[in-house]
């Protein structure tokens, strides 16, 4: 579930950029990569739900929530006005830190677990 861990990490990316300014560049560098590494991760997810079964649930269906918020990243593409897209960006945030705090736990239990 390492996959699941990475995305995790990416989710979390957001609020490095919140906390410290001086890493917003970097941050926006790496978010081009939040749409390929959530494909990625929703493929890996089934795959191991479906190789796993009822032991693979719990890792499958977070890495599936994991995956989903990274490609809904999407949503920033549209063309929006600076305070409607502060609005969305913060309530995407609000959003994706709790879920990748729990791919992050759930993708090391698995790596023990599994």
């Amino acid at each position: 579930m390492e996959f699941l861990i990475l995305g995790g990490l990416i989710l979390i990316m957001d609020l490095l950029k919140k906390v410290n300014k001086k890493l917003k560049d970097s941050v926006k560098a790496l978010s081009a990569l939040k749409m390929p590494i959530g494909i990625v991760v929703i493929l890996t997810s089934i795959g191991f739900w479906g190789a796993y079964g009822t032991t693979g649930f719990v890792q499958g269906l977070v890495g599936i929530i994991a995956g989903s918020v990274l490609i809904l990243d999407l949503l920033k593409l549209i063309p929006l006005k600076k305070e409607a897209e502060e609005k969305l960006e913060n309530s995407m945030t609000v959003i994706a830190i709790p879920v990748g705090i729990a791919a992050i736990i759930v993708g090391i239990i698995g790596l023990f677990y599994s």
